[in-house]
């Protein structure tokens, strides 16, 4: 296909629509992790591994995919991760102990990840400013589609053939991702663009992007703020069931409503950034985010933690930290403009690779608190704002 000349509201959707694989092989089995435990014979903590893994894959395979699609261009890279994908989940419905599924993962991981780094360098490819703003907003919102659905799927499959049917659903729906990918997304890199796929010359990209204290700083803020997403998305599914004992579909519910705010969180900002601008919406949002997070954890530790403690909070901190990652992008890739896949690779695999680090941190208390969550939670969100104001700082000196 040629290169479109403008970002059309047509390609946003589609590239939308397949950024969802990426929240539903993060998410799908969520409902099933407490089966899932029982049945592999092992802890909580070893249950939210299988949600780290995936983490580490997107992490690390950002960086190989990123200089990839710079060098053959964005469809090859979107193709073959979608392949990937596809066949480790059938990997995953066969696993037969805790360590071969983590790994498995790792590989959904490392597929995924060619979904967000395509999509980013796209928009980048054809946007900047406040445009390419809004794209990620639009994008993000989006993306909430599959948070959204995941938990529902995931619950349906689990009823209907047990934690494993839940990776068959995801390989079938991988297949068909590639297939309207194959199809739909054009080519949006020209040929007299693309950059040498060589070791050293990967290393000089990154090593650019890293002494650029303004994408370093608002890479930062991105990943910090993901990272409060995913401390959520590893615990939620214990805290909802153990602690406040909604049930496998209860949780499905409460994860819905959160996708939901997502997406309402990335449309508002959608909105309002083309008046306000991506640093300012950034630090509204980061404030909101705060704020929820710290009622999340008051209620926590001195209660009363009930359904309706838990769910509010939690809802205002996800619309928040949604806005907070399509505004850091834009802010992060407009620095990244020579090489968008490669700055887009690196912005993710930092933001992975905070984000499985942190993780755990909501379990490890156990899956009877949300102390651990809540605080994890306000912690990154305080990190994101920190490095966010740096950033900013050092864009007006």
């Amino acid at each position: 296909m040629t290169t479109p000349r403008r970002l059309t509201p047509g390609l946003i959707a589609v590239l939308g629509a397949l950024m969802t694989a990426n929240p539903l092989a993060a998410s799908m089995f969520l409902p099933g992790l407490g089966a899932l435990v029982d049945d592999l014979d092992t802890t909580t903590a070893g249950g939210q591994m299988v949600y780290t893994g995936f983490l580490v894959g997107v992490a690390a395979g950002q960086l190989v995919i990123g200089p990839l699609s710079d060098a053959t261009g964005r469809r090859p890279a979107l193709r073959w991760g979608l392949a990937l994908l596809t066949l480790t989940a059938a990997a995953s419905a066969v696993a037969g102990s805790i360590e071969l599924l983590v790994a498995t993962r790792v590989g959904q991981g490392a597929g995924a990840a060619a979904v967000v780094v395509v999509a980013r360098a796209v928009v980048s490819d054809l946007a900047v400013g406040r445009q390419a703003a809004r794209a990620y907003s639009v994008l993000m919102g989006l993306i909430g589609a599959g948070p959204f659905v995941a938990p529902l799927l995931g619950a349906a499959a689990l009823a209907l053939g047990g934690w494993r049917a839940g990776f068959v659903a995801l390989a079938v729906l991988s297949g068909a991702a590639l297939l309207a990918a194959w199809v739909c997304v054009p080519e949006t890199l020209e040929r007299e663009r693309r950059t040498t796929l060589r070791l050293r010359a990967m290393g000089a990209r990154y090593g650019h992007l890293l002494r650029d204290r303004r994408y370093v700083l608002s890479a930062l803020a991105m990943a910090f703020g993901f990272a409060a997403l995913a401390v959520h998305s590893a615990a939620s599914s214990f805290v909802a069931q153990d602690i406040l004992r909604t049930g496998a579909w209860g949780f499905a519910v409460i994860y819905a409503l959160y996708a939901a705010a997502v997406l309402v969180g990335s449309m508002v900002n959608a909105v309002f950034v083309g008046r306000v601008g991506p640093a300012r919406m950034m630090a509204i949002a980061q404030a909101v985010g705060l704020g929820g997070t710290g009622a999340l954890l008051a209620f926590a530790l001195w209660g009363p933690f009930t359904l309706a403690t838990f769910v509010a909070p939690v809802l205002v901190s996800g619309a928040a930290a949604s806005a907070v990652l399509a505004n850091a992008s834009a802010l992060t890739l407009s620095r990244a403009r020579v090489a968008a896949g490669s700055g887009a690779a690196l912005m993710g695999a930092g933001q992975y690779a905070v984000a499985a680090a942190v993780a755990p941190i909501g379990g490890i208390l156990g899956a009877h608190t949300a102390v651990p969550m809540a605080a994890g939670m306000l912690a990154c969100l305080a990190v994101s704002a920190v490095c966010a104001l740096a950033a900013q700082r050092r864009h007006r000196s």
